[in-house]
């Protein structure tokens, strides 16, 4: 009887075990950059977080955190320093003594030059609001202010600023300026007729209404009204109200007190 032999080994073809050395190496590879880069990641994610989170950029450095936050609101306007600037704002002063549409000491320390136009809501908040709050400081001689026309944001504004003019031939601009602005509604944009205008300058008591109408639609006024509004276009004043007050200017509506403090400053640059 014969015994079977065992069969024999078969051997490895060895260009499949190279390919398969190179695979495991590629895939071990392979394998540690995936992870090389999740490692690197990871950090730049939460780096991100603490540098927009204000409480973490608080905690590593206070003086970020200083930098960032709010700054107490201004309370008064700043002097401007660039000499061109300067220039512009003082030659709208006039100080003329004849101005029938100035009030205050000609040689008060401070002069307001106001831009406004009687169908601005902010202006007639400014006349409700503001300008009663600076009467004493006028009185008192520290304070004179001068109007200017700016009358573009309705299509009667430069009727109601020919009004003005022809209140003021009459010495009445500022009763007329009161009466037209305690009429009006300080949220909206009051239109103007011949008419109206006409009853409040009998509201403002203006003694002769007939003159009032005939100034009123003068074509001298109305080229004053247009050549007053194109000027403070022409400076950069496209907006009302538009205060300058001596070095400093306000462009837009600001509370009394913010008016009020910039003027006292300017009074005190001023001595």
């Amino acid at each position: 009887m014969s015994v079977d032999s065992p069969a024999p080994v078969r051997q490895g073809n060895p260009l499949v075990v190279a390919l398969l050395v190179v695979i495991a190496i590629l895939l071990a590879v392979i394998a540690g950059i995936l992870v090389t880069r999740d490692d690197r990641s990871a950090p730049a994610q939460t780096a991100a977080t603490v540098s927009t989170d204000p409480s973490a950029a608080a905690a590593t450095d206070p003086g970020a955190a200083a930098s960032a936050a709010p700054t107490d609101p201004a309370t008064s306007e700043p002097s401007q320093t660039d000499p061109a600037v300067l220039e512009i704002l003082h030659a709208e002063v006039s100080r003329d003594p004849e101005d029938p549409r100035a009030q205050g000491a000609v040689d008060a320390p401070v002069v307001m030059v106001l831009y406004s136009d009687f169908s601005c809501p902010y202006c007639t908040q400014l006349a409700q609001e503001v300008e009663p709050e600076l009467a004493d400081l006028v009185e008192a001689g520290t304070l004179r202010i001068e109007w200017r026309d700016l009358a573009q944001v309705s299509a009667t504004s430069p009727l109601a600023a020919q009004a003005g003019i022809a209140a003021a031939n009459q010495g009445m601009f500022w009763e007329f300026h009161d009466a037209v602005y305690a009429a009006a509604d300080p949220t909206g944009h009051p239109e103007y007729t011949e008419e109206s205008l006409i009853e409040l300058a009998r509201a403002a008591g203006v003694p002769d209404i007939e003159q009032f109408t005939a100034d009123m639609n003068d074509p001298a006024t109305v080229q004053a009204v247009t050549e007053a509004t194109q000027h403070a276009q022409q400076i950069g004043i496209d907006g009302t109200p538009f205060m300058i007050i001596n070095d400093a200017y306000i462009p837009g509506y600001q509370p009394a007190e913010y008016v009020r403090a910039t003027i006292e400053e300017q009074a005190a640059a001023a001595q």
